[in-house]
């Protein structure tokens, strides 16, 4: 697996999703924040619903240790809210491992920016560390070391005649991803 090109073709989908949430905007405020939590609860809920029961045996450990569904709903009881019964958009489909990495690039690739945008909600909303924003701090300090064993688990398990099926998935998570959060935008 190629990771660079994997990176290279998919920046455009990833500079477009960065666009669509304005979390690093000066002028954020709590209920825009809250809106985009809301919205982000629901990728990330149906993600950790669908990816799971998918996944062959050896993704198994990588999606259990990266579940943060349970921090996103710790940010949202922080403000009083209960996001049980949220819509969750339809994910691409991932029918096999490769199609599965393809999405978890996106959903794992979020918690290196996550790092950023918890450092500035924290600054911009007074927040304290961990609480309202949890979710952005995900996996603190382990955050590259998990990125780096995730990215060894891509260039070792997926063969290069499935990096096309990695990128066009990846691509389509971008995609969902996207379009779900331009909904809180409105």
């Amino acid at each position: 697996m190629d990771l660079e090109q994997l990176r290279r073709e998919t920046l455009p989908d990833h500079n477009a999703v960065e666009r669509s949430v304005p979390l690093m905007d000066e002028g954020l405020d709590a209920d825009t924040y809250l809106s985009y939590l809301l919205k982000i609860h629901g990728i990330i809920a149906a993600w950790e619903e669908s990816a799971a029961p998918n996944a062959p045996s050896w993704i198994q450990p990588l999606l259990a240790a990266r579940r943060r569904g349970q921090l996103l709903m710790r940010d949202l009881a922080w403000f009083g809210v209960d996001a049980s019964g949220e819509a969750r958009p339809a994910l691409p489909e991932m029918r096999d491992a490769a199609s599965l990495l393809g999405a978890m690039y996106v959903i794992e690739g979020s918690t290196l920016g996550g790092q950023l945008i918890g450092r500035h909600v924290e600054r911009v909303l007074g927040l304290t560390a961990g609480q309202g924003n949890a979710y952005f701090r995900g996996y603190n300090e382990r955050t590259g070391q998990l990125w780096k064993e995730f990215c060894d688990a891509l260039r070792t398990n997926v063969p290069d005649s499935e990096t096309d099926t990695v990128i066009a998935a990846a691509k389509a998570m971008f995609g969902v991803f996207g379009s779900w959060m331009a909904i809180a935008s409105k």
